[in-house]
């Protein structure tokens, strides 16, 4: 078994069945990993066989996820932190949701059982689990970086960067001949909800037609919610190091499944430098663009 200490730096929109009351799920955290494992070039019968499935025969999981924390009391959180407060703490245009403060702490087990993984799985497994706990995050607005956490562990590997140089090589070496980007941009943040606010004002939105049209154009490349649901294939996460925070990027390459192409990453980042500079010079300035095959 492996046990793993998460503590959140920045707001966790996390529910079960009610909407008021904060539960930190172990299925969301293997649906994280199933992602990892896919991105990262997992192919389906192996996730399946990690992973089990009903599809084609019943297969039993390999990995079992648990989470202990203490008992959660939930907030009223704005999950747009870039927006103005509303009138009350659930009315407003900063969509307010229930959800954890950052400094929330956790303990992930990741126990195996049935004989364990495959050992030709285990390397594909364990890689998926470092991409997530490198560059992953969890619950609502998880893709701008609601969610995002560092991890310390006593024993278990793989552990936790020292530095942002650390980091941003340890990203590369896991993101090796994957679909898919990374950068680690270059300003530092004295506080990670201000991080999170820059990667939360992007365009779109019920009140952004305009940027809603352009972003139609590109296929979407921040995702949507109306008119068919896509998840963003653009994904950020703030990275704590010694009290300084910095956002990550990630770039999801997997055209067949995103429906995007590298044009599309390259005029949302030219779109966001003209309108959201904030966030835009930021990514034109990284090798998000540069790294694409």
């Amino acid at each position: 078994m492996s046990i793993y200490r998460l503590e959140f730096v920045t707001p966790l929109f996390s529910r079960g069945a009610y909407e008021d009351r904060i539960e930190v799920r172990p299925a969301s955290i293997r649906g994280q990993l199933h992602w990892w494992f896919r991105a990262l070039g997992g192919n389906p019968q192996d996730e399946k066989s990690v992973f089990g499935g009903v599809h084609g025969g019943a297969v039993a999981s390999k990995v079992v996820v648990r989470v202990r924390h203490p008992a959660l009391q939930g907030e009223w959180i704005p999950s747009l932190p870039h927006k103005p407060q509303g009138r009350s703490p659930q009315d407003g245009p900063n969509a307010p949701r229930i959800a954890a403060r950052p400094g929330l702490a956790v303990e992930l087990h990741i126990l195996t059982r049935l004989g364990g993984l495959e050992p030709r799985l285990k390397p594909s497994f364990d890689r998926a689990l470092e991409g997530w706990l490198l560059l992953g995050t969890l619950g609502l607005r998880s893709t701008r970086a609601a969610g995002s956490f560092r991890w310390t562990s006593e024993s278990a590997a793989p552990h936790p960067p020292a530095s942002f140089g650390d980091y941003e090589a340890r990203c590369r070496a896991v993101l090796a001949n994957a679909p898919l980007r990374f950068a680690l941009l270059g300003k530092e943040y004295p506080a990670a909800e201000a991080a999170r606010r820059v990667v939360s004002d992007t365009l779109g939105g019920r009140d952004d037609v305009a940027g809603s049209t352009d972003l139609a154009k590109l296929r979407h490349p921040l995702g949507k919610v109306f008119g068919g649901r896509k998840t963003s294939p653009l994904r950020f996460r703030i990275v704590r190091m010694n009290d300084r925070y910095r956002i990550a990027a990630v770039w999801d390459g997997r055209g067949r499944v995103t429906g995007n192409q590298p044009a599309d990453l390259i005029g949302i980042i030219r779109l966001l430098q003209e309108r959201k500079p904030a966030l835009g010079d930021q990514l034109a300035e990284s090798r998000l663009m540069t790294t694409i095959p």
